[in-house]
Order: structure tokens, then sequence, then C-alpha cells
């Protein structure tokens, strides 16, 4: 599953998709990034990346923010990467 949040600042990808990506540890750039819940707890991502995501016709490459957590989604575009490629216009006013 994955999930588009408008008020997330930032794309996150959990270590378990990445490690079911085949990506490791080594191919990850170190992050100073402190993500903060829902519940308002926050925690260092263990590292980001930056990949080539396909949606439809649309292909950029963005980075992802790693995070060793349970959550009820995969991977989360925040509002940045919505606002770049204009995907949802009423956000961007």
């Amino acid at each position: 599953m994955n999930f588009v949040n408008r008020g997330s600042a930032v794309n996150i990808m959990l270590s378990l998709t990445m490690n079911n990506l085949g990506i490791t540890m080594d191919d990850l750039s170190k992050s100073r990034m402190a993500i903060q819940g829902f519940s308002l707890e926050s925690q260092r991502a263990i590292g980001m990346i930056r990949l080539k995501l396909t949606i439809g016709d649309l292909s950029p490459s963005s980075i992802f923010h790693v995070i060793d957590s349970r959550t009820s989604y995969e991977i989360l575009l925040g509002r940045p990467w919505l606002h770049e490629h204009g995907m949802v216009a009423s956000i961007l006013h």
C-alpha cells in the first residue's frame, strides 16, 4: 500500500520496503532528518536515497528518507513532491 500525504514535508520509505526493493544500507546517504509522526514522537531517518519513481507518464527522481518503523504505508509522498509535479491542485494555493 502506497500513500500520498499532503501534510508530510518529506518523502518517506520504510526500511522493510527498502529491503524488498533490494536496496542496502550501503546504498543510503547519511540523513540528519528527524521525522515527527502523528503521535508527535520523532525518530531519526536511517538514511536517504534518490530513486526514480514512475507514476503513469511521470518518471521523476525523488529523495526518500528511510525510517525503521511500523506504519500503514510502504512509501509516503509528501507535499513538496505533490507541489513540484502539480499532482493535487487543491493544495497548490
